[in-house]
């Protein structure tokens, strides 16, 4: 359907006239039409519809006609939720209580948009409506890739595949390390141009030349990782590359993620998945880390890792890989300002820890890793953390967004 973002449908009773109908729903369809929606064409096969669709419901005694809908729909796409836009007339809200009630009760997924009647509040409502069905067809047609399986000390951050395809949607590919690590060594790909991006906007550089082609030759296998295996996303069991071929992957990493492409470390699969739902959602990168300290009285967190995408920090600085002193590590400079924590975690990767705060302060000390910041948490405890912990790394996303993941998280994922 060319460029069409989504498609609806307007379900009314037959006991109302086209022209009724068409005058009633010409206010919704506007604003739908305006954020790039198509009415769906009933001929077209269901390949050539677009991947979402939000329900209009024109009026009352729609209920089954929509519950009939749903479940052709949930036929081809059993994971994808159904929207119902209801307006404020005509029974339209009542039908569509009736209809999501129904459909949940039998194992589907949706939510209303409720309209109020005014553009400037309706048109942000159904954007976020959409925008959240097209982040769940982002994650149920991702392919995730775990460079070399996770990391040996990620006791609880290693579900398994078929929990990630059936719970969050991605599927998660293992990749043999084997022929990365002969790529790092003889990289397809030029890496000057890259290497040179780098060294040229950090201050201070405490790293030679040689050092940096050495961690772009690992930017450059990943890339070749990627293409040859279709995948959309990837986490690396990093700390085996310092052995062999003797860099780390911090920078190959880091600057992934600053070209649009999701890239966790250690292999850990939960905070790869949670840096992708934010990609798929926001639109933006992550910085995935370690909780240094953590204090429960002033309700702070410490964070530290040698990597993160350049486009998320102010500065940034060159340096060794922290424990053990080999490659490139970055140092960034976080501005000080609002920010969103998230964990996943849970047997079955039903749990959720999202927090917010702001960034009060960032640092340099020598015994963590490169880029440090402290957040002060203003939604959301600390003591979660130290009482029912999900794992070690925590995700770091710019501005506060608790809100709108929560209601995707219940959307999308949990029971």
């Amino acid at each position: 359907m060319g460029n069409v973002r989504f498609g609806y449908s307007v379900t009314a009773s037959r006991l109302h006239d086209p022209a009724t109908v068409d005058a009633l729903t010409s206010p919704v369809r506007r604003l739908l039409d305006e954020l790039g929606g198509a009415p769906l064409d009933d001929e077209a096969s269901a390949l050539d519809q677009p991947d979402v669709h939000v329900a209009v419901v024109a009026t009352g005694g729609t209920e089954q006609l929509l519950i009939a809908d749903g479940e052709d729909r949930r036929r081809e796409r059993p994971w994808l939720p159904t929207v119902l836009v209801a307006h404020g007339a005509h029974n339209s809200l009542p039908a569509a209580l009736e209809a999501l009630a129904a459909i949940q009760q039998s194992g589907g997924r949706g939510r209303i948009v409720a309209l109020t009647g005014d553009a400037a509040t309706d048109l942000p409502m159904l954007d976020d409506a959409v925008g959240d069905l097209e982040a769940v067809v982002r994650m149920h047609t991702m392919r995730l890739g775990v460079i070399g399986g996770p990391s040996s000390w990620l006791v609880a951050s290693n579900p398994e595949p078929e929990v990630v395809r059936r719970r969050w949607g991605p599927e998660v590919i293992t990749v043999d390390p084997t022929r990365m690590i002969e790529l790092t060594r003889t990289p397809t790909a030029p890496g000057g141009a890259l290497a040179e991006r780098f060294t040229s906007v950090a201050d201070p550089v405490r790293v030679d030349r040689g050092a940096v082609d050495g961690a772009v030759a690992v930017r450059a296998a990943l890339a070749d990782a990627l293409d040859d295996d279709h995948l959309d996303a990837v986490t690396v069991r990093c700390f085996d590359l310092l052995d062999d071929p003797g860099t780390s992957g911090c920078l190959a990493v880091a600057s992934l993620n600053d070209d649009g492409i999701v890239a966790g470390c250690e292999g850990d699969v939960p905070s790869a998945l949670a840096m992708a739902w934010v990609r798929a959602v926001l639109d933006q990168p992550t910085w995935m880390a370690n909780p240094a300290a953590l204090d429960a009285q002033a309700e702070r967190v410490v964070l530290a890792h040698c990597t993160v995408a350049p486009s998320m920090v102010q500065t940034m600085g060159l340096d060794t890989h922290f424990e053990s002193g080999r490659g490139v590590g970055i140092g960034g400079t976080f501005a000080l300002q609002p920010v969103t924590l998230i964990r996943l975690g849970g047997v079955d990767l039903d749990r959720c820890w999202i927090a917010e705060g702001d960034i009060v302060a960032t640092g340099d000390d020598r015994h963590l890793c490169r880029t440090q910041v402290t957040v002060a948490l203003s939604d959301g405890h600390v003591s979660d953390l130290l009482e029912q912990p999900l794992g070690n790394h925590l995700v770091l996303a710019a501005g506060h967004h608790g809100e709108r993941l929560r209601r995707w998280f219940q959307f999308a994922v949990a029971d």
